[in-house]
């Protein structure tokens, strides 16, 4: 009996000493634009679905939005993340030394040489944008990781894998599209250029708007942002 009482001992001593397995969630720290941005976005993104289904579509679960920040994190760092933000009271903070039209839709962007293009409203880079998007960086970096994976992003509802695009844009974020290369946009999607064409001269409005919200969502496939982890009051 002794016999089997320290082999128990010796393998829950084993087990206690083995790392946990902690798994990655892919983030996305963004802007969520005030109502009639918000509201042409999805205008926008409806007739393109209408010329390419297979486009990505936004919704309640794809939110039109602004990126700040993509990364990897420790899911487990969340609550670290969250409270980071929360604490140093980041979007209030600089919200309130702007005016409400801070944010301008300056055009609609897409490549005019191509017969397809992936499309986006491109946001001027504002000096709350720049300023916003340094200090996300600057609170959640700490918490920042590599090691991503597929099971990182909310699963695409057909089965299909997760992008490997999507994947390797993620961790390069900070490297390669920040800062000097930090490019504010809303993403809308792939669409035949000559209906951009008709879309940018008859339905694109280039208005100044506000955000409404800073807000963490873990990304799904191509970037959308699906599921809501925190939304600043």
């Amino acid at each position: 009996m002794k016999k089997y009482v320290l082999i128990l001992a010796v393998l829950l001593e084993f087990f206690s000493c083995v790392p946990k397995k902690t798994n990655s969630i892919a983030i996305d720290v963004l802007l969520i634009p005030s109502e009639e941005m918000y509201a042409q976005s999805l205008q926008l993104n409806a007739l393109i679905n209408q010329n390419n289904p297979e486009t990505i579509k936004l919704d309640e679960n794809h939110m039109p939005h602004i990126t700040l920040l993509q990364c990897f994190i420790k899911e487990e760092d969340l609550p670290n993340v969250i409270n980071a933000l929360e604490v140093n009271n980041v979007f209030e903070g600089l919200f309130k030394t702007i005016k409400n039209d801070s944010l301008k839709a300056e055009r609609l962007f897409y490549n005019e040489d191509k017969e397809e293009s992936f499309s986006m409203i491109a946001v001027e880079k504002s000096d709350f944008l720049l300023k916003i998007h340094e200090k996300i960086i600057e609170l959640v970096q700490p918490y920042t990781v590599k090691n991503g994976s597929q099971i990182s992003f909310i699963q695409n509802p057909d089965g299909s894998s997760i992008s490997e695009s999507t994947i390797t844009y993620v961790p390069e974020f900070i490297e390669k599209y920040s800062y000097d290369n930090f490019d504010p946009h809303i993403s809308l999607g792939v669409a035949q250029t000559k209906l951009l064409d008709s879309l940018a001269e008859n339905i694109f409005k280039p208005i100044q708007f506000k955000a409404a919200s800073l807000s963490v969502y873990q990304l799904g496939d191509h970037g959308t942002a699906q599921k809501l982890l925190w939304k600043s009051e």
